[in-house]
């Protein structure tokens, strides 16, 4: 593994810094560790580009990968297969509206290359908690009163961090990403950031960017503006 010459971050203890992302440890990205996750952390580091993925024994691990991937709100795509599942109004969409069984139902998917769930009880109360503040929020598909498939993210500035989607009905995950990017673009919210690239997210509208490229982008929306409130939505149709 590459490694710099710069020692490995812990955060969250008295008087810490938030570290350069520039100076990334690891050709991963691996830059702090931390013992707890609390709003403040968030706070701090999410606006420079810098991530809680996983914990193991109790401490978490924060990246900043070398890429990212980041969607433009106004050019989240539509697909030819998706387009008459919208137009048959079946399912709806709501926001903040079912929170908790989002966050709950997220933490039954397993991420690719990691034994179970990375979202632990430790980071499910703190989302919790960051909801509460009006920092993080549930984007959520029915199909009658079955909630189906959802996401939800973390606002920072004009920015939402989209944290993780689950689907119980095929494409239900798509339909809640492309619910939340119109709901996000008509409220002032140009880019979702989604952490790590994927394949899936690039066939709905994302990009790639490298590390200092996409720090510019947080930088102009996230560090330097107030974060956007995003009320609750009672379930609609799409689009929005």
């Amino acid at each position: 593994m590459e490694v710099s010459l710069n020692p490995l971050h812990f955060i969250g203890q008295k008087g810490w810094v938030v570290p350069d992302p520039r100076s990334a440890t690891n050709s991963e990205g691996l830059i702090a560790l931390s013992w707890d996750l609390k709003p403040e952390l968030y706070n701090r580091c999410y606006p420079k580009g810098i991530f809680p993925w996983f914990e193991q024994e109790g401490v978490v691990f924060w990246f900043s990968p070398s890429e990212r991937s980041i969607t433009p709100t106004e050019k989240v795509k539509i697909s030819k297969s998706m387009r008459p599942l919208i137009n048959s109004r079946k399912w709806r969409f709501s926001v903040n509206t079912a929170f908790e069984k989002v966050i709950e139902k997220c933490s039954q998917v397993p991420r690719p290359g990691q034994v179970g769930t990375w979202i632990t009880d430790k980071f499910a109360t703190n989302f919790k908690c960051m909801h509460m503040l009006g920092m993080a929020h549930s984007f959520e598909v029915w199909e009658e009163d079955e909630l189906i498939g959802g996401t939800f993210g973390v606002m920072t500035g004009g920015i939402l961090v989209g944290e993780s989607m689950f689907h119980t009905k095929t494409n239900a995950s798509k339909f809640a990403y492309i619910g939340m990017c119109q709901y996000l673009y008509r409220n002032g919210v140009e880019y979702v950031d989604n952490q790590l690239p994927t394949k899936h997210l690039n066939s709905l509208g994302a990009c790639n960017l490298e590390r200092s490229t996409f720090l510019k982008v947080l930088q102009e929306h996230a560090d330097q503006k107030e974060r956007v409130i995003l009320e609750s939505l009672q379930q609609t149709v799409l689009p929005l």
